[in-house]
């Protein structure tokens, strides 16, 4: 088995494009022609050299001698966030991405763009303010920051001798690797590898409640002091952040006409300006925010330009808020953090699978497939479906979502004299579903919630009684949709059907409490 992983691996080293040398405990890279440009052309396609936390790095000067001293080059912060760059103590060096050169050029950088040195003002403003460069983002799996489907390095030395004890050779000392590479490294130092984590995602759909966000919130809070990491997905509702005296500003697509909503607007300026609080407030603490479209209207019907429409409206009213609402401030994320739509109802169209990938979401939760059902590319973005379940107690079919639960407890009504029993059918059939794919295949256990504290929040605590349930048990990781997506990136076809198959060891969970 050894073998034939070393095999794999060098398979894979073969795909890394960017030679480099390792070198008495630090990269040094190698005295050649691309290093002296900060990008080259190949099939007139701009390629660059990028980084993420780096080892002490020397740079030889291209006319120095094997027997000189390299000239090092020092690492200096871009931000708080653990952004950085190398300098020479007069220009940055890098790293570079294809973003951060489109941001330089409308700077007005000119030819300065095209050089491997940046003055440091410059290059700090085309970085940008997250973590990764402008163009590239953090995966939260692998810890790097990857473009396309490179991860940015220099790498650390612990990863850079398993590369060498695998026969990387010189491609161990590169500072770009293939994704795909770098996780297979840090897959084999895994206790056992080729088992999956098992992922649990739990999602809120809506965001109107300040008292929910907050209830949320707290809830994790209190989990993270027990060293026991719960995040949630929020897909908010962009009517949500629309004053009541401003809903004519949306008109829905689908012909239902100018200022109107399924769900009510988002109350007055100071109601907005609380909820705008909580949404920052939630992103910074590591919870996702995703999209849940604007007026909560079905779109089974709708046409591409339909949904194109809709998007286009949840960006207006979510990222121009606090203009439209005459508030101060600003979110602490932009567009790009929005990676992942729930159609209201779930209703889905044609019209709306040719729309997300253009619109830049990187997968859809709309759908619902089997409970033991692995995630796949559909349309160009990752399909998370909601899970088809038996209830624990009662016995009948249900969708892993709250609504669907009330729906079938009390009709859709109130029904004070049974919340008890509605909340331990919820909890017993989330923990059933979670305890089959835990001893499973590992397929990612899928939960949506809304935030109505229906039959007197019954469901909200059979979620919170589930987390506390699950979320430190071993090798599960109760995380947002985008983490899974960081996932699933990094896997090939082939890899997910043998997911999906459950050939992996499996846990001995006679072990386990």
């Amino acid at each position: 088995m050894r073998r034939e992983g070393l095999k794999a691996l060098k398979g894979l080293l073969r795909m890394v494009e960017f030679g480099g040398l390792l070198k008495k405990g630090s990269i040094v890279l190698k005295t050649s022609k691309w290093f002296y440009q900060t990008c080259i052309y190949i099939s007139s396609s701009l390629i660059f050299w990028g980084c993420a936390k780096p080892s002490l790095l020397v740079l030889p000067t291209e006319q120095s001698a094997v027997s000189e001293t390299p000239k090092p080059i020092l690492e200096k912060p871009v931000n708080s966030l653990g952004g950085y760059f190398y300098s020479n103590g007069e220009n940055a060096l890098g790293p570079f991405t294809q973003g951060m050169l489109q941001k330089c050029r409308d700077l007005e950088g000119g030819q300065v763009c095209n050089t491997r040195e940046w003055p440091e003002p410059l290059f700090i403003k085309a970085y940008g303010d997250g973590r990764c460069p402008n163009g590239s983002r953090l995966n939260r799996i692998l810890g790097y920051c990857v473009e396309g489907k490179e991860a940015l390095g220099p790498f650390s030395q612990e990863l850079v001798a398993a590369c060498q004890d695998a026969d990387g050779g010189d491609a161990c000392g590169s500072t770009r690797w293939s994704s795909a590479l770098l996780y297979k490294l840090i897959q084999d130092q895994n206790p056992v590898a080729g088992r999956p984590p098992q992922f649990v995602l739990l999602a809120f759909d809506g965001s109107y409640s300040l008292d929910a966000w907050k209830k949320s919130r707290n809830f994790t809070q209190s989990m993270a002091k027990k060293n026991i990491p719960v995040h949630f997905t929020y897909f908010i509702s962009g009517v949500y952040f629309v004053n009541n005296k401003d809903r004519t500003l949306y008109t829905a697509p689908g012909g239902k006409g100018k200022g109107r909503s399924a769900i009510g607007w988002g109350g007055t300026t100071a109601e907005i300006n609380q909820r705008l609080e909580q949404v920052n407030l939630a992103y910074q603490e590591g919870h996702e925010i995703a999209s849940h479209g604007v007026g909560h209207f079905n779109g089974n019907r709708w046409s591409e330009a339909d949904w194109k429409k809709e998007f286009d409206y949840f960006d207006q009213f979510i990222f121009d808020a606090y203009k439209i609402n005459n508030l101060p401030g600003a979110f602490v994320f932009d567009r790009s953090a929005i990676q992942g739509f729930r159609a209201p109802e779930l209703g889905q169209s044609p019209g709306l699978y040719k729309t997300l990938k253009k619109t830049g979401f990187r997968y859809d939760t709309s759908k619902v497939a089997s409970a033991n059902y692995w995630p796949k590319l559909e349309n160009g973005i990752w399909n998370f479906p909601l899970a088809s379940l038996t209830t624990a107690i009662t016995r009948k079919n249900v969708l892993s979502m709250d609504y669907n639960f009330y729906y079938l407890h009390s009709q859709g009504k109130p029904n004070s004299g049974n919340v008890k029993r509605y909340e331990e059918d919820t909890f017993q059939t989330y923990l059933k579903y979670f305890q089959r794919n835990y001893s499973g295949n590992r397929a990612p256990v899928h939960i949506g919630h809304h935030f109505s504290a229906w039959n007197q929040g019954a469901y909200q605590k059979a979620l919170f009684r589930f987390a506390e349930a699950v979320c430190g048990k071993p090798e599960v990781r109760c995380v947002t949709y985008s983490e899974l997506a960081d996932f699933m990136d990094l896997q090939t076809p082939e890899q997910i059907a043998v997911y999906q198959k459950g050939d992996f060891p499996k846990l001995d969970l006679r072990k386990i409490n």
